[in-house]
């Protein structure tokens, strides 16, 4: 249970009430129990305060009605939401009640856990300050992966009642506050996977998990995956063997499956070990498009939708899913959300069956979250593999793309080449790292771009300058939208815009200032291109990319205007803060404002006169909720007040006393009755100016992705310029080899630069016909991992659209690229590292095409030597002869090379150098050349590791000796 989940090291708080707030205490000495009584003058004096505040821990001051009503609204929220972890608004705190109180707020917050008492008994119970919330749903969402029902109090006008009722459900791919996510420069993808329905010959309605039982690995599946923060909405197809693929590339914090369909769960886990999304279930019904049950429909079993779909024809409507209880199920969506699901589907005519199957699940699931809201979305778009490279997962991990692995550089690409100014253009550099194109027209205007800022300085970083101040504003569209934005999402979007406008004209002017330069150059030699600036399609066609992105902006300056005049430049991130906007900002509200700013005079005047009348300095005049209004005076100076017949003492404390007069209730009356007022009228401007946003929320949209796209084409102009990238030339396969001169690994490279290092350059070339197959040989630490990766990882630069680390290189556009490198088991599927290694080899081997760029490292290794040679042999044989692909095959089988050197016409052999002297000396080179290498040198390896001289030498005799018996070749 949850308990399993505590974290070690958090440290549990105590709570005790102090006056008007609750206060912390330390971790109580072993042996002892810290006691959680009202303590202090304070709350002695006032017992009333707490149940207005919320009740206390121990529960002795709240009013027996009102704690029966809280526990009321626990239990029928708990039945609505029964995998979600409850979080009751009670005054200023938010509450844990029965057992959620000691496996959520004991075992895994850490909080002081008490016996609540009522009039049945008493019930598990704690608590923590409402200010506290988004630190609280942040240890509970992502990183437990736990769902969170919010159940907000709401007071009508004029009365001291609440009501309460659930608002929001947060699960790890619907939660959007930026202050609960640690990086909102990552996508946080909530991912649906939806089995492909084949019909059955007999009646009835087929079942999903069906065909899947029957093979599984041959399973089709529909992908449908949205940022509910941004927007994205993508859908597409993948089969069982393909999933993990997906999974790396898209890294969504939720999955969500099908209740039903037991095949697509078991792809699932192990992903999810893996990756470590949550995994949610949710009824079969909800991937159905017709599904929506009527305003009324009755509540039904958790379990309800767990047997077969024929014996329910009607199934009632589930509950939220979520990990703390796994049998409990979705919620239909609203019919108006439903309809507007519907809607965004009718569009999307290219998706498959699976594929729509998967978008209505996800849909009606974010509508069920959200209460029935749903974001402004565009139809999905269908993400197509083909206009993609394919990477593995073990392909991600192993070139370090996305996040650094324990043997490679130690530093992420991404990291490395991120020099993005927004959130929206990291998000975007990272989708095209996962996704690099094999679209040469996309690949050449990406690279337009980069080369257009690398060579105009003064507007890149004019330009530059401005992004800086740009906001995020796909997510503050999206939050209002949902209810979750407030006056400084609108101020946010306002200042991003006005940065629009600047960028703008500042792209404007630095083109027509080129134009008239163009215009007005005399003909002359036309000079030598820099490598790191070599224009393959001519200044034209740089020009006109830059030319379509200026267009597309739109400032929206009246909207900007309106928003400028009308919220306060300070104003609050809480809606619900008094004061938000400019006083003149309407009639209105200045009207009422200056209204309230005569009673609050009026109050300050009748405060300052009792205080000569009664001659009592320290008199003041307040109010609480559950007293009312009063005025209130030291004992000492409490006689004159009691012998005026206007005044009525309605409370005794230890040092003060308090009255109730009726001119004084009367104007505390009309000063909330005008505050209110006013709110209401702030609110119905916010509303007004929040419609004006959505209604723009397309031109928004366009202005956040145009931006986003020139952030990442100037971030790689930066990296270019600072690290003497060049551009690289697109070739076809027929045309040229593919050849990089003078390569080098961008994170290794920078590593040894911040070093004072040089880095070792290298060239590789591939031929069709000479050299499709590069084997590659030589000791450890020589630098083969380093140049396998470095290859791989210029073509992604390259087909991402960006310069590369080289000094010339003119490429192939590769359709994937798979790679074999490291070594790891994987426990948790029963896994050895030799049986992972197979299983990563036999991916490769069964989807690599004559178009892929494969790279293996030491294919063979963790198993008897004969039985390595012969699948490094046979694995080599099969992607020369049947593939045909580009190969690089680093090993240390020096027994391969007799057999395939000559016998291979495909293949070149290569290796890494080492400098040896008379004297015993050597160096590694990192250098690669042409030719084998016979030694594996693995002792100089061993000396520099520090292994004892008498174990080295023990080591050189044995080697001699195998050596002499033919055994071994002569070991170094």
């Amino acid at each position: 249970m949850l308990a399993r989940m505590a974290r070690a090291g958090l440290r549990r708080a105590s709570l005790r009430w102090a006056g008007r707030r609750w206060i912390g205490l330390r971790r109580p000495m072993a042996g002892r129990r810290a006691v959680c009584t009202a303590q202090g003058a304070e709350a002695a004096e006032d017992p009333a305060q707490l149940d207005a505040m919320g009740p206390g821990l121990d529960g002795a001051a709240s009013s027996s009605s009102s704690s029966s009503s809280v526990l009321a609204t626990v239990r029928e929220c708990r039945q609505q939401y029964p995998g979600s972890v409850l979080l009751v608004r009670v005054g200023d705190f938010y509450e844990l009640y029965y057992e959620q109180a000691d496996e959520v707020g004991g075992d895994v917050l850490g909080l002081q856990v008490v016996d609540k008492k009522f009039r049945g008994g008493t019930v598990r119970f704690t608590g923590f300050p409402a200010r506290s919330l988004l630190r609280y749903v942040e240890l509970l969402v992502v990183r437990h992966g736990l769902s969170v029902a919010l159940c907000e109090q709401f007071q009508e006008p004029g009365r001291r009642s609440f009501t309460r009722r659930v608002t929001r459900v947060l699960t790890p791919g619907t939660l959007i506050d930026d202050a609960c996510l640690a990086d909102t420069s990552v996508h946080s993808f909530i991912l649906c996977i939806a089995a492909e329905e084949r019909r059955r010959p007999r009646r009835g309605r087929p079942r999903k998990d069906a065909p899947a039982a029957a093979d599984p690995e041959g399973l089709g599946l529909g992908l449908a995956w949205l940022d509910l923060a941004t927007g994205d909405f993508m859908a597409g197809s993948t089969t069982a063997a393909g999933l993990s693929a997906d999974l790396a590339r898209i890294r969504p914090r939720e999955i969500l499956v099908s209740a039903g369909c037991a095949a697509v769960q078991a792809l699932v886990e192990p992903a999810r070990a893996s990756a470590g999304p949550a995994v949610t279930r949710v009824p079969e019904a909800s991937f159905e498009e017709h599904t929506a049950p009527p305003p009324d429909a009755d509540q039904g079993s958790p379990d309800a939708d767990q047997g077969s779909p024929d014996a329910n024809p009607d199934p009632p409507e589930p509950q939220i899913a979520a990990p703390l209880n796994p049998n409990s199920q979705l919620p239909m969506s609203a019919p108006a959300a439903a309809a507007s699901a519907r809607g965004l589907l009718l569009g999307a005519t290219e998706l498959t069956g699976a594929e729509r199957a998967a978008a209505c699940a996800l849909l009606n699931y974010v509508a069920a979250t959200q209460l029935g809201l749903l974001p402004p979305l565009q139809p999905p778009r269908r993400y197509a593999p083909e206009r993609h490279m394919a990477m593995s997962a073990a392909t991600v991990g192993a070139l370090e793309l996305v996040r650094a692995g324990s043997g490679g550089s130690g530093a992420a690409l991404l990291d490395e080449i991120n020099q993005t100014r927004t959130s929206a253009g990291a998000r975007l550099l990272a989708t095209r790292l996962a996704a690099p194109s094999t679209s040469a027209d996309v690949i050449e205007e990406r690279l337009d771009l980069v080369e257009f800022f690398g060579a105009a300085p003064r507007v890149r970083d004019a330009v530059r300058a401005r992004l800086g101040s740009v906001g995020d504003i796909e997510r503050a569209v999206n939050k209002l939208s949902l209810n979750c934005g407030g006056p400084h999402d609108l101020l946010e979007i306002a200042r991003s815009l006005r940065e629009v406008a600047a960028i703008k004209r500042a792209l404007a002017d630095h083109l027509a200032d080129r134009l008239d330069a163009t215009q007005q150059q005399q003909p002359q030699q036309p000079r030598r291109p820099t490598p790191s600036a070599a224009s393959h399609r001519g200044r034209p066609a740089m020009a006109a990319a830059v030319r379509r992105r200026e267009q597309a902006l739109a400032p929206l300056a009246p909207l900007v205007r309106d928003i400028g005049s009308r919220i306060r430049s300070d104003a609050d991130r809480d809606l619900r803060a008094f004061g938000f906007l400019v006083p003149d900002c309407s009639a209105e509200i200045t009207r009422l404002h200056a209204l309230l700013a005569a009673k609050h005079r009026e109050r300050h005047d009748l405060e300052r006169q009792w205080r000569a009348d009664y001659a009592c300095a320290s008199l003041r005049l307040d109010s609480i909720p559950a007293l009312g209004h009063f005025i209130e005076v030291p004992r000492r100076d409490s006689a004159r007040l009691a012998a005026a017949p206007e005044f009525r003492l309605v409370q005794t404390l230890r040092s003060r006393m308090r009255f109730e007069n009726a001119r004084w209730t009367h104007l505390l009356a009309e000063i909330e009755l005008l505050r209110a007022r006013l709110q209401a009228e702030e609110l119905r401007v916010f509303e007004a100016l929040r419609d004006r946003v959505l209604a723009a929320s397309p031109a928004i949209r366009t202005n956040s992705r145009v931006l986003a796209d020139l952030d990442v084409a100037i971030s790689m102009a930066v990296l270019a310029a600072a690290r003497q990238y060049t551009r690289p030339r697109l070739l076809q396969p027929e045309a040229a080899p593919h050849a990089i001169a003078g390569g080098r690994h961008p994170v290794v490279e920078a590593q040894l630069l911040a070093a004072g290092r040089q880095y070792v350059t290298n060239d590789c070339a591939f031929d069709s016909d000479a050299a499709r197959v590069l084997l590659l040989t030589g000791p450890n630490m020589g630098g083969k991992s380093t140049y396998l990766r470095q290859v791989a990882l210029t073509s992604i630069l390259a087909q991402m659209g960006s310069f590369v680390p080289a000094d010339r290189a003119e490429l192939h556009i590769v359709d994937a690229i798979y790679s074999r490198i490291g070594a790891h088991d994987n426990l948790a599927q029963d896994q050895s590292t030799f049986m992972v290694e197979m299983a990563e080899a036999a991916h490769i081997l069964t989807r690599a095409t004559s178009r892929s760029l494969v790279i293996l490292d030491e294919i063979g290794r963790g198993t008897a030597t004969a039985d390595g040679v012969a699948i490094a042999y046979a694995t080599l044989r099969h992607l020369h002869d049947t593939v045909r692909c580009k190969t690089i095959f680093a090993t240390h089988y020096h027994e391969l090379v007799p057999h395939v050197v000559p016998a291979l016409r495909a293949l070149r052999a290569l290796h890494t150098a080492v400098y040896e002297d008379d004297a015993g000396g050597f160096a590694f080179l990192h250098k690669v050349r042409p030719g084998v290498c016979r030694q594996s040198h693995a002792l100089y390896v061993a000396q520099i590791a520090g292994v004892p001289k008498e174990v080295l030498a023990i080591a050189r005799d044995f080697a001699a000796l195998r050596q002499q018996e033919g055994l071994a070749p002569a070991v170094r």
